[in-house]
């Protein structure tokens, strides 16, 4: 696993303990506003369309075991 994976995983391990212990948040609205969050960073850089076709490999890949993490190699 790359280091992005590692970092990227913990850090979100983090957010849904935080929301678990909070009654007044729910886990699957932290997981929208997350997902939510990282297009719009991506789009404050990125086009939509290259965004767009980001998304579209993520989708793809949701059957990997292990999806790879590139550098923009």
């Amino acid at each position: 696993m790359s280091g992005e994976s590692s970092l990227a995983k913990a850090a979100v391990q983090r957010v849904f303990q935080d929301v678990e212990a909070r009654s007044d948040m729910d886990v699957d609205a932290m997981g929208r506003a997350l997902v939510q969050a990282v297009i719009e960073h991506y789009l404050s850089y990125r086009d939509i369309g290259d965004v767009r076709r980001e998304l579209e490999y993520l989708v793809e890949s949701l059957d990997d075991d292990d999806p790879v993490v590139t550098r923009g190699c």
